[in-house]
């Protein structure tokens, strides 16, 4: 399992950016080996954002990223972000379940 984090910086009108944040991480959660997916909100820069999806391997994640409709998703995503720092973590300890 291989968490995805990316950091998003938005330059554009917030509420947009949610909303197509929303399309593109539905059109992504619906590809084979996504799991779980969490929106962040930085308390001190409200225009910052980090999104963290975990994904079965890097393969599926890549897989994702070259289907059809990813390209379209991250253009309408472009204009409203002034960076996006994305990258996969694997996953070095975490706690028992309790």
């Amino acid at each position: 399992m291989l968490t995805l984090m990316n950091e998003f910086t938005v330059t554009g009108d917030v509420d947009e950016f949610l909303g197509v944040l929303a399309d593109f991480n539905a059109y992504m959660s619906a590809r084979p080996g996504a799991g779980s997916y969490q929106l962040l909100r930085s308390t001190r820069r409200p225009r910052v954002f980090v999104e963290l999806a975990e994904w079965e391997s890097a393969e599926a994640h890549q897989a994702a990223v070259r289907s059809e409709g990813f390209l379209p998703l991250v253009t309408r995503l472009r204009p409203l972000v002034e960076k996006s720092v994305p990258d996969l973590y694997e996953t070095l300890h975490a706690p028992a379940a309790a």
